[in-house]
């Protein structure tokens, strides 16, 4: 899971407090991670940004690992930086005066996801913010989500853990598509310098999607992974969202008297399965 806090919100305040890293890293290290795996995971993961999967030649330790531990003394530390006032009840207020009150618009569907922000609910209390879960049919998500901007926050499956996937879908390394909920402005500002909602990111942002740029027009394969990898670093700076675990594998169950299933296949959502294991050629015997 990615939590993504909108750093291009509307509300001036609000996108000033988001887009704030030490805010971010102070969140980050509010969680309790491995609570959350034995609970929901029955004990099965570890901690993990969102990031490249382990063992994969583009991995970056830095962007997985930073931030991950669970250290409240570190946590105030960072969120006393970026807000440090309180109310009378304890919660942070931020620039203008106010409760920090983050909403977090949640697919309900995502069951597993669902759960975690049940469980970390209490965590973020604990630190001084109010954190809110506001459940949402999944068709109500796409359009609050992708497309319109007026949200606080919301999660997703962090899905491009691995080589080419990673490439053809990096959502959470630059801000390059609708799939960017941390900043949907920088986005759009990518894809369109004069739509109406476009939002001019930072410089190294700027460099993160120049780099993106280079990497699909080249032709040269060497070239392409350096890119990739410096993208990577940026993301490792610029710190977009907060993951929570390295992704479980899936497993299937085959019968016995059905032949030609390999015994393991990608598990993309760019490349999908089953399709890399040419299912047309399986057959029962």
């Amino acid at each position: 899971m990615a939590i993504c806090l909108n750093m291009t919100h509307p509300d001036a305040v609000k996108a000033e407090l988001y887009s704030n890293k030490d805010f971010r890293i102070g969140f980050s290290h509010a969680i309790d991670r491995q609570a959350l795996i034995d609970s929901v995971f029955v004990g099965v993961g570890s901690a993990s940004q969102a990031a490249i999967a382990e063992g994969d030649p583009l991995y970056n330790e830095r962007l997985a690992k930073q931030f991950t531990e669970f250290d409240l003394a570190k946590a105030n530390e960072f969120l006393d930086k970026a807000a440090p006032n309180k109310d009378a009840d304890g919660y942070r207020l931020d620039s203008s005066g106010r409760r920090i009150t983050i909403v977090f618009e949640q697919d309900q569907n995502r069951l597993e996801m669902v759960d975690m922000m049940q469980l970390m609910m209490p965590m973020l209390k604990a630190v001084g913010i109010d954190g809110q879960l506001k459940l949402i049919d999944r068709s109500l998500w796409e359009v609050r989500i992708r497309q319109n901007m007026d949200y606080d926050a919301t999660t997703n499956r962090f899905g491009g853990g691995i080589g080419l996937a990673a490439l053809l879908d990096p959502r959470y390394f630059v801000p390059y598509s609708g799939n960017a909920f941390y900043a949907m402005g920088w986005q759009i500002w990518y894809n369109d310098k004069t739509a109406a909602n476009a939002v001019e990111p930072p410089a190294q942002v700027k460099e993160a999607l120049a780099l993106y740029d280079e990497m699909k027009s080249t032709i040269d394969d060497a070239r392409r992974v350096e890119a990739f990898k410096q993208i990577l670093e940026i993301a490792a700076d610029q710190f977009y969202s907060i993951g929570i675990k390295v992704p479980n594998d899936a497993y299937g169950i085959v019968r016995n008297d059905f032949h030609n299933v390999p015994e393991r296949m990608p598990n993309s959502f760019g490349y999908p399965t089953p399709a890399p294991t040419n299912p047309e050629q399986y057959f029962k015997a």
